[in-house]
């Protein structure tokens, strides 16, 4: 620490900048350059993560059917047509059942096996045809693990890992300020104007890094920082309770949804077959996913029109087991404070879903410039600190060869 203070009191001392911007800008270059390369990592596997979706549909078999004005099969119907492909031992272990649009394959997700597997079959809800069998993950569930165990925990144990990204990215965001303060011009007038927004790309290549560092950052400023704070959230707990505060006015915690519990006095239920009634029930909506139950105090729940990986944004049920009744669940149409709706579409901001495709895109090229960041940022650091230094070595060279 004395050998950083050094310079940064001689900086102080020839620099006719305020004190509070050379203080700022030692800020920006010494935490960015400590806290660099995990926030390269971060950030370019977020870029590439976002579309994880994108990639199980157009990589994995099975994913699409030819769309028919005939009716989807019953969930009973289809457990029947593929009985003879799940073993006996399985038939009791269904877990989830998944109808997506009209166009799309459903899913059927069972096990254990007696080995231990978990299996997805992907079916024709029209027909019941097998598509494609999954046991456990496939190459691209791998690669998406992989992704994002990168992105949340730089490949290390929990909760260490958790705890190592978090404190980088609370250094990242002290670097996205500082560097805004360090972009905003002392005065305006057209040269600051068209460094601050216009990237000369005729110019030298230092000229154009400096540019795509300046510029681009800035121009994605509001989306990095949205997206370093709801991530942060994941990591510490007096950070995500100040969050929540900040976007809810102060308001009380929402209680946390349950999926509520069977009535096991209960001895004989009032449908034949509950998944049929619960898919009579809902079979209007675009999408959905049936859970059922594990044991006899579990429920079935039911999932409409969810966002992947999360639920926050989604409307579900807990179900009784006999009598079907709602026991548990939210709705998204919940009346409550904008704040709270903020805070709870926290995931789906920070992965990019809460508008579909656009934001995902969106999430996915700031996430890109957030990890270039780091490179660019090092690379004007090093040619100010070492780039001048080598051109008068070659010029004495150049001379004793004459």
């Amino acid at each position: 620490m004395v050998e950083v203070a050094g310079p940064l009191l001689q900086h102080m001392a020839k620099s006719k900048k305020s004190l509070f911007r050379r203080i700022s800008n030692w800020l920006h270059l010494w935490l960015g350059l400590f806290s660099g390369i995990v926030v390269f990592v971060v950030c370019l596997t977020a870029a590439i993560w976002t579309f994880r979706d994108e990639f199980v549909l157009f990589l994995t078999p099975g994913q699409y059917v030819e769309q028919s004005d005939s009716p989807f099969l019953k969930p009973s119907q289809l457990i029947q047509a593929v009985a003879k492909d799940i073993p006996g031992d399985s038939l009791g272990r269904i877990l989830s059942l998944e109808f997506r649009n009209r166009n799309k394959s459903c899913i059927l997700g069972y096990g254990p096996d007696r080995h231990g597997n978990y299996h997805d079959l992907y079916l024709n809800p029209y027909t019941g045809q097998k598509l494609y069998h999954r046991i456990n993950e496939d190459g691209i569930s791998v690669f998406n693990d992989f992704l994002r165990a990168g992105h949340r925990f730089f490949w290390f144990p929990r909760p260490y890992g958790s705890y190592f990204v978090g404190a980088n990215c609370l250094l990242f965001l002290i670097t996205l300020i500082t560097g805004f303060i360090w972009w905003y011009p002392n005065k305006w007038n057209k040269s600051t104007r068209d460094k601050s927004f216009k990237i000369k790309w005729g110019a030298s290549w230092k000229r154009v890094n400096l540019d795509l560092h300046n510029v681009l950052g800035f121009y994605t400023l509001i989306f990095t920082v949205i997206l370093t704070v709801t991530g942060v959230v994941f990591t510490f707990g007096w950070f995500d309770d100040g969050y929540h505060w900040l976007v809810t006015g102060g308001k009380a915690r929402l209680e946390h949804p349950h999926k509520g519990l069977s009535d096991t006095t209960r001895l004989t239920s009032d449908f034949k077959q509950p998944d049929d009634e619960i898919w009579r029930r809902y079979q209007q909506q675009q999408h959905v996913r049936i859970n059922y139950p594990k044991d006899a105090k579990d429920v079935y729940t039911v999932y409409l029109n969810p966002t992947t990986g999360h639920n926050d944004m989604t409307t579900w049920y807990g179900l009784d087991q006999k009598s079907l009744s709602v026991v548990g669940g939210v709705s998204k149409d919940e009346q409550i404070s904008f704040g709270q709706q903020i805070y709870r579409a926290n995931f789906d901001i920070h992965v990019g879903t809460i508008g579909g495709l656009p934001t995902k895109i969106l999430a996915s090229l700031a996430s890109l410039v957030g990890a270039s960041l780091p490179v660019t940022g090092f690379i004007i650091w090093y040619n100010r600190k070492w780039g001048k230094k080598r051109k008068p070595a070659r010029a004495a060279a150049s001379n004793t060869k004459a």
